[in-house]
Parts: C-alpha cells; sequence; structure tokens
C-alpha cells in the first residue's frame, strides 16, 4: 500500500469517526469528467467551488474553451448527416445526443449537532445523523453545436424527519448564434440567475450558503427583522424561473440581464397585477489570470490550475414587485393586518481576489422595499419605503491541494433600527479523499445568541 493510499484511508476514517462521534449545495457533474475522460479537479479547486478554467467551462455552455473533436473522448450520436446544414430551412438542422447517459448523483451524508433558543426561551438540541442528508442527480451535456442543458433534481431531509424532492434548475442554453463568440447566450428555464456568479450556494466551498442575502424576509412590519426559511418576501432569489442574456466580451468584460417570475407568481397569486415579471442585472471585469472565456493571451498561469492571481469587481441589482400579493401579519395592538411589496430593488457590489492559494471575496448590498399595510377591510392603511444592508466577506485558502479552509463573516442591518443586525461567522475545513470524495467539518454560529450555533460533519462524494 502506498504512503498516498495510506493517508486517503486515514483521512477517510478520521471523516467516519467525527460523525460517529458527532464533532458537530451542490453541483459538481461527473457526467462531463466521463465525456472528456478528466479529472473533477480540471475545473473545480474542490468540488463545487470552480477554478478559472470551469468558469469559463460553465459560461461556454458546458464545453472547453476553443474545444477540438480530440478532446472529447465519449463523441456524441448524431442526429441527421452534416449536410443538412447547408439545406436549412428546407432541411431540420442537424444535432447531436450526448454519448453516453448525462447523469450524475451527489450524495450527503451528515451528522447535525444543533443548538437554538426558542420563542419560549427554551434551549434546544438537535442530535441528529442525516444519513443521507441530500441527494442530487443532475443531468447536463450538450445540444449539437450551440446548445446545453443542465438539470438537478434534489431529495433530502428535513428538520422534522419528513422529506421532500425538488427540482431544483432544469434550463435550456443557446450559445453565440450571432456576432462575436461568447458575447450573446440565453439561458430558458428555472436557474441560478447570473447576478450571483461567484456566491450562489452552488459554486460555494462551504456547506451553508449566504443567508443573510438570500435568506432574509423584508416584508413585515418595519421592514422586517428575521432570516426566514420559506414563505415572504425576498432578498434576493436564490434561483429563478426566467429567460437570460449574458455574455463575455474581450476576455474579461462579462453582463448578464434577465427576466423571471415575480414575487405573486412564486406564491401562488397571479391576479392583480401580481404576474409582473422581475429584472434584473450585472456587470463586472476581471483583472488579470485567465480570461472569463478561457483565454489566457499574454498571462502566465501557473502550474497549479487551481491558484491564479486576479481580481473581479462588479455591480448587480434587481427590481421586483408584489403588488396584489398579500402576506398576513398581527399588529402590535393584536389586529390582523396584511402586507403587500408594492416595489422592491436591490443594488450591490461584488469583488473576488484570487492570490496563489487564496481567495477572498464579497457582497455589499441595499435592498429598498415600498411596503403598503391594509386593515381587516383590506383599505389602505400605510405605504412607506424601508432599507436594509447586508454583507458578507468570505477567505478560502488551499492549505494542499486535499486540505482547503474556509471562513465567512455575514452581517445584515434590517430596516428598523431598534432591532439588533444579524451577525453570524461559518468556519469549514475540507479534506478531499479523493477527487470525487470530500470529507468536511463545518460550523456556523449566530454572534447575537452563544446557544444559537450548529456543527456539522459531512461526507460528500460524486459519481
Amino acid at each position: 500500500m502506498t504512503r498516498c493510499h495510506r493517508i486517503s484511508i486515514l483521512a477517510i476514517t478520521a471523516g467516519l469517526l467525527l460523525v460517529f462521534l458527532q464533532v458537530p449545495k451542490a453541483s459538481a457533474i461527473p457526467a462531463f469528467a466521463r465525456k472528456y475522460e478528466t479529472s473533477c479537479q480540471t475545473c473545480h479547486i474542490g468540488f463545487p467551488k470552480l477554478n478559472a478554467f470551469g468558469e469559463a467551462f460553465r459560461l461556454n455552455g458546458y464545453r472547453m474553451p476553443a474545444e477540438t473533436d480530440d478532446q472529447i473522448k465519449m463523441k456524441p450520436v448524431s442526429l441527421g448527416a452534416d449536410a443538412y446544414k447547408k439545406m436549412w430551412p428546407r432541411a431540420i438542422y442537424p444535432s447531436d445526443l450526448p454519448g453516453q447517459v448525462p447523469l450524475a448523483l451527489n450524495v450527503k451524508m451528515a451528522s447535525v449537532y444543533a443548538s437554538s433558543v426558542d420563542d419560549t426561551g427554551r434551549h434546544l438540541v438537535q442530535n441528529d445523523f442525516q444519513f443521507p442528508q441530500e441527494a442530487n442527480l443532475f443531468a447536463g451535456g450538450t445540444l449539437g453545436e450551440h446548445m446545453s442543458f443542465l438539470s438537478e433534481v434534489t431529495w433530502s431531509e428535513n428538520a422534522d424527519g419528513s422529506s421532500s424532492t425538488e427540482l431544483e434548475r432544469a434550463h435550456l442554453q443557446f450559445g453565440s448564434f450571432i456576432g462575436p463568440e461568447h458575447l450573446f447566450n440565453v439561458k430558458v428555464g428555472k436557474f441560478a440567475p447570473g447576478y450571483a456568479d461567484g456566491f450562489h450556494e452552488m459554486w460555494l466551498s462551504t456547506d451553508n450558503g449566504v443567508d443573510t442575502l438570500f435568506a432574509f424576509n423584508p416584508v413585515g412590519p418595519k421592514g422586517g427583522t428575521e432570516l426566514a426559511d420559506s414563505g415572504g418576501g425576498v432578498s434576493l432569489p436564490e434561483n429563478v424561473k426566467g429567460v437570460e442574456l449574458y455574455g463575455v466580451a474581450a476576455h474579461r468584460f462579462f453582463y448578464t440581464v434577465g427576466a423571471a417570475n415575480g414575487l405573486g407568481v412564486t406564491n401562488g397569486n397571479t391576479g392583480n397585477g401580481s404576474a409582473t415579471k422581475d429584472v434584473y442585472g450585472r456587470v463586472d471585469y476581471k483583472f488579470g489570470g485567465m480570461g472569463l472565456d478561457g483565454d489566457s493571451t499574454g498571462v502566465t498561469l501557473p502550474p497549479e490550475n487551481w491558484r491564479e492571481r486576479s481580481f473581479r469587481v462588479g455591480v448587480l441589482g434587481y427590481r421586483g414587485t408584489g403588488k396584489g400579493t398579500d402576506f398576513p401579519f398581527t399588529d402590535d395592538a393584536g389586529a390582523d393586518i396584511s402586507i403587500q411589496d408594492r416595489n422592491f430593488t436591490r443594488a450591490g457590489v461584488y469583488a473576488s481576489w484570487f492570490f496563489d492559494d487564496l481567495n477572498v471575496f464579497g457582497v455589499a448590498l441595499t435592498g429598498r422595499d415600498r411596503l403598503d399595510t391594509f386593515d381587516t377591510a383590506h383599505v389602505l392603511d400605510n405605504s412607506a419605503s424601508y432599507r436594509y444592508h447586508s454583507w458578507f466577506v468570505q477567505s478560502d485558502y488551499v492549505i494542499l491541494p486535499p486540505l482547503q479552509a474556509s471562513l465567512r463573516y455575514e452581517n445584515l442591518s434590517p430596516a428598523d433600527r431598534q432591532t439588533k443586525s444579524i451577525r453570524a461567522v461559518n468556519a469549514s475545513l475540507a479534506f478531499f479523499a479523493y477527487a470525487n470524495v470530500k470529507t468536511m467539518v463545518e460550523y456556523h454560529r449566530d454572534l447575537n445568541d452563544a446557544k444559537n450555533y450548529q456543527l456539522s460533519t459531512i461526507l460528500r462524494f460524486a459519481f
């Protein structure tokens, strides 16, 4: 037995011991590794986090930058002869299918030790073997020269022991048909919106997402005060159903604009104008390192593909309406009221700095909500504008390629300045026993309440 295998076996054993001793989201697609017969590390610093090449691969419609036929080891199944291209539109334009069933599975086992305090002040402790906690079935590949697809069905175990199944993503992507390469791409379906590129849960090295950006509920008396698991309004939608146009210009300039279902449709209310679509956008620029389209002209890249020296900075925005969608509340006097989020805007700044083994990135966001309050007779009683502010900074460090650490601080200041800011810290240590087997220890704490924390030990594998 080699020293490398001994270390890997010891690491797996240590991870499992952590699980059983209870020391207190995913998007790796092994289907792509099979298609090109390459390691997951070609595109990932450590799944699911992408390296610069992986970012270019994703933005290029799940194709290698400057891809050649020789790079594709599992050849696609042709749907029509190439001669039909010249005959179009007198013949159907030919396409192809993936050469293998383009499926991949990610499974997450977790031991969760969680401490919290309920509304009555009672201290609650959860100590749970969630074996498995989550399973993700992916399908991803290309269709012909210009189209690609990605879908994800997730089964997960809920806190009460029940389970749920959800179609998290399913989109069809159209590559640049006109103009310069990479400049005009269209995405249709349910997907992670481009404004969250780089800090969406599916691209984070941590198990926990950035709740202060995606889970805050700004709908409520005085503009909302807490994070919410579901329902209510939105701070930023983590996934959208819509249409998105995005592209890369001059190798380093990224843009995206999109239209998505509004708050009313999300909550099942399509009357009273609530079916109005939300709109969003983002622009940013990358200095140094590999280009966003995979171009490396004039750049000296290190042999270690997780390393880079670059700086990416940009702005993002979102505008939507919840007019016509009622959310019920009880006011301080005990009377039943309803609130509508007539319109809301989000504006933020994103930055990411790579310096060899270190990546520091973050977002600063401000949100404005125009809330209309109605009395029991549904007569408008008050209309006021509320603003909240949120920001986070995260540092990821590659100690050794198999050993990676992450630390994140989050802060959210609700509109009501009489309430405390929501502050949290998230720390994790991950060990990759193999390219597709990952063990993690992750700690998350509410800095306003010492009894509110979670310690998780996680084992993930993908195939």
